[in-house]
């Protein structure tokens, strides 16, 4: 299932606008720059360049982020989405259909895709978690449990739940920089990359698994549902 993927003028003006505004004050702080000194002159500079960063954001973003199609699936307008290429699957905030694009075609992806990387992602919510059976790129036997591992640097950072106990044996260890978490996912003897770990910050829990697999992923997801949002 296909659609097209078209520039959205409403989110190209937004973000143009945007960039001109940020542009202008960005100016506006170098201009300012002139006759100052010390503390004022450094002020003016940082500001600058910080202004000047954020305006060229906007102009990627009014390039590359203003397109919007129609999910194949359950017709839901999506806007804002990348007008050429995705590198990453993404999902219909409305059906949750994971869908790829290439060259202004939108893509929903069939249930047994495999992305060539990790790229599918859950919450790690809990200390219990529940592993479907078979190696987590192919549905396989699995064999072996892989580990993948990620370091949360920053110190006393409460990451995600104590992983010790988890399901296949996993960890997290404690040290003077942070934490290190550690789990063995399910795999065959010919798979050894299907997922890896990831801290994404700003996610409430921070602490996720993507996987290769995108029918993994959804039977992961019924064994180890998110936990519902407070009301």
């Amino acid at each position: 299932m296909t659609s097209t993927v078209t520039r959205n003028a409403g989110a190209t003006l937004k973000y143009a606008v945007m960039m001109v505004v940020l542009a202008g004050l960005s100016f506006l702080c170098f201009s300012a720059m002139s006759g100052r000194s010390g503390a004022l002159w450094l002020l003016c500079l940082v500001g600058g360049i910080g202004l000047a960063v954020f305006a060229f954001g906007a102009l990627l973003v009014a390039r590359d982020l203003a397109g919007t199609a129609t999910c194949p699936r359950c017709q839901a307008a999506l806007t804002e989405i990348e007008l050429n290429h995705t590198e990453d699957p993404a999902f219909c905030d409305k059906c949750q259909a994971a869908y790829l694009v290439d060259k202004r075609v939108l893509t929903v992806l069939a249930d047994d895709y495999v992305h060539p990387k990790p790229g599918f992602p859950v919450p790690v919510t809990s200390e219990a978690i529940r592993w479907p059976e078979g190696c987590c790129v192919c549905a396989r036997p699995a064999t072996r449990g892989v580990e993948a591992k990620v370091d949360d640097g920053q110190t006393g950072t409460n990451v995600a739940v104590a992983a010790a106990g988890l399901a296949l044996g996993a960890i997290a260890v404690r040290t003077g920089g942070g934490t290190s978490y550690t789990l063995r996912i399910p795999h065959c003897a010919e798979h050894d990359d299907g997922a890896k770990l990831e801290i994404k910050r700003g996610n409430e829990p921070p602490l996720q698994i993507l996987f290769r697999s995108y029918a993994y992923q959804r039977r992961f997801l019924q064994l180890n549902p998110k936990p519902a949002k407070a009301a």
